[in-house]
């Protein structure tokens, strides 16, 4: 089933009874975190299927659990029902939480979120009047305050990773997305061929996928000083820590020779991927979570960056770009967005170039930026075609 296909169906139903339900009662600004989630499972099946289904993941570990156990029974309680609430939306980035935990304090992020709190020298709650110091230990997941909530004799937690491995290993289940970004690179490592890095296209008799499902955005290129002969590396940017899982599951399969770099990393891993990435001739690719990559790095190293799903604020987008296209870059920078036709990822291209306009005639950059971060109800009422 082609992924376009896939997503149709709730598109069209979430446009026919949950949100057009809303707007007719005039309670979309009452409803918008269950609206957000809604959009969120549906960009999610945008990349694959399988991010859609919630995993019985604990990202916390031990850690949490020795914690939990030193917690009331109502405070557990009272922390589940903050977790449940439907209004639930991490508080850093906006959105709902992916890999959901919450702090003694009661607050909601996503795992990758809080880490860089509790990995960083800011290791306060960013909650305005918050003054809890975020430790993994006033950090909690829904599995591990259930676990010992029905068993106050200790905690029986699950070693389910979130993937379900088995699943993702069948070579017939890869979706368009992570195909088409194996042909890339592919192509990337052919110089001398017509579809390399230079030219930024496929030759469409290889492709592994419909040209029905994936559209390979027209690619940017971002020119620099000086253009130099060397290795193609390559970026692949994804929001979801679960999308790099399926995708590096695939590059290991093709044997190219790569490194990983998202929030759930010690600082220590994360310098280590980036230098290795930056000398290591024979790593090509580096797999890099949105939120991890979009301030700071530099990846000069790299040549050509490949977005696997989209975030209607460009600027949080541009700034992940300018990891690779920044000062000491010699080549041409080539972008490559992947998105699935006649789906909401259509949409938010569009949205997307709306807000890239009012940054532009804003009284400054900054500033425009900051105001396009979250979306608004019209925002939502244009996606979903209410």
């Amino acid at each position: 089933m082609r992924e376009h296909k896939l997503v149709a169906v709730p598109d069209r139903m979430i446009n026919s009874f949950s949100l057009q339900a809303y707007a007719d009662a005039g309670t979309l600004s009452q409803n918008y975190a269950n609206i957000l989630l809604l959009l969120l499972r549906l960009r999610q099946a945008c990349d694959h299927p399988q991010l859609v289904k919630r995993y019985n993941s604990d990202p916390v570990g031990k850690v949490s659990e020795a914690a939990v156990r030193r917690l009331p029974r109502e405070a557990r309680s009272r922390l589940i029902n903050r977790l449940e609430s439907s209004s639930a939306i991490c508080y850093e980035c906006n959105e709902p939480p992916e890999k959901p935990v919450v702090t003694l304090c009661g607050h909601i992020f996503c795992y990758e979120c809080v880490l860089e709190y509790i990995t960083g020298d800011e290791n306060t709650c960013p909650v305005p009047r918050c003054k809890q110091q975020l430790a993994r230990d006033v950090v909690f997941s829904e599995s591990s305050l259930r676990n010992c909530t029905s068993d106050d004799s200790g905690c029986s937690s699950s070693h389910d990773n979130g993937l379900d491995r088995s699943v993702f290993q069948k070579r017939d289940f890869c979706s368009s997305k992570i195909k088409a970004v194996l042909d890339i690179l592919q192509s990337l490592s052919q110089p001398d061929s017509p579809n390399s890095a230079q030219h930024g296209q496929m030759p469409s008799s290889s492709r592994p996928y419909d040209d029905d499902d994936v559209t390979i955005v027209e690619p940017m290129r971002l020119h620099s000083s000086s253009p130099s002969q060397g290795a193609v590396k390559t970026i692949i940017f994804s929001q979801w820590t679960g999308m790099l899982d399926l995708v590096e599951l695939r590059i290991l399969e093709s044997g190219i020779e790569f490194r990983r770099l998202d929030g759930t990393m010690s600082l220590a891993a994360r310098d280590r991927a980036v230098k290795e990435f930056s000398k290591k001739p024979d790593v090509k690719v580096m797999l890099m979570s949105l939120k991890a990559g979009n301030l700071g790095l530099n990846m000069v190293a790299a040549c050509h960056v490949i977005l696997l799903d989209l975030w209607w604020n460009p600027t949080t987008e541009d700034q992940a770009i300018d990891r690779a296209h920044r000062i000491g870059q010699t080549r041409p920078v080539t972008v490559t967005r992947i998105t699935i036709k006649d789906t909401v990822e259509d949409r938010i291209l569009k949205l997307q170039e709306e807000k890239r306009t009012m940054v532009a005639s804003a009284f400054g950059e900054e500033h425009g930026g900051s105001s396009a971060t979250r979306l608004t109800v019209d925002d939502l009422k244009y996606l979903f075609m209410v």
